[in-house]
């Protein structure tokens, strides 16, 4: 654990390391950041492998790998997007609003509730993460077969994301919903960290059952000087504005907090900052 705070929020060089109890006791992160994924993973894993640099090294060189694949992704699913929203969106848009998009990633890892905590919940199962949505245009995200992803749906049922093998889930984020005047919906979703110990088994047993969560989320961004505001042909004819222009670092600035219990302000969303 000390390992990790030097890189953590009390960092003054990197704050690459979001500990438990700031988004909830069970959720721990680091950061890779884009456009040079090498190098960002480099300095935090240097710091925390000192005694083993092939590892680091390794290590680095994945992110690197898998930062620029998710970067082509993002792109190539913006581009269906705008294309879905109306005829000739991809070719007037992409390039004069997406193109300086940039992305980072969150390596996640959910700790295993105790069974005291287990047995505080009546329905089966602990948010390992609260309801929220993403501060992103989009997001990609990977779980491993733990699983526990959730979305939300309109009617305000929470529907299972199920983990299967070579499958990534795709989230329309805050940003994203802003710049389309509301047309798409930044997707409210949660995970929970379900139980799976039978009341009658031993602590060993319970033991055995569990395991953390890990995921890996890539959030794919405007840049921060960005000034988002729906173009005229994205709001219609007739239509009219339910966000107000604001600049995207302003926003990520008031989601985002290293307090105790406030990482990201969960449950805030584009709506609350600059809806009309």
């Amino acid at each position: 654990m000390e390992s990790k705070l030097k890189v953590g929020p009390s960092s003054s060089i990197l704050n690459t390391y979001t500990p438990h109890f700031i988004a909830s006791p069970f959720f721990e992160s680091f950061k890779v950041s884009g456009p040079d994924f090498y190098a960002s993973a480099h300095m935090t894993s240097s710091q925390l492998l000192l005694q083993n640099k092939t590892t680091s090294e390794l290590f680095s060189e994945t992110m690197k790998e898998y930062g620029r694949k998710m970067t082509e992704l993002s792109k190539r699913i913006m581009e269906i997007v705008l294309m879905i929203m109306g005829e000739g969106f991809g070719e007037k848009f992409y390039e004069s609003e997406f193109a300086k998009c940039h992305g980072y990633l969150r390596i996640i890892n959910y700790s295993i509730p105790t069974m005291e905590e287990e047995e505080e919940e009546e329905e089966g199962e602990v948010e390992g993460l609260g309801m929220h949505t993403d501060m992103s245009c989009i997001t990609i995200v990977y779980q491993d077969e733990v699983g526990g992803l959730q979305v939300r749906s309109k009617e305000g049922k929470w529907m299972d994301i199920k983990a299967c093998e070579g499958r990534l889930v795709v989230n329309i984020g805050d940003l994203m919903q802003a710049w389309s005047n509301g047309k798409l919906r930044s997707s409210q979703h949660r995970v929970v960290l379900k139980k799976r110990r039978n009341h009658n088994d031993n602590s060993n047993n319970y033991v055995k059952k569990k395991k953390n969560r890990f995921s890996v989320a890539f959030f794919w961004c405007f840049e921060d000087e960005k000034v988002i505001y729906a173009p005229d042909e994205v709001v219609g004819e007739g239509g009219f504005r339910v966000y107000k222009p604001f600049l995207c670092s302003d926003y990520l600035k008031f989601r985002q907090s290293s307090e105790r219990g406030r990482f990201e302000k969960v449950g805030y969303t584009a709506k609350d900052f600059a809806g009309i």
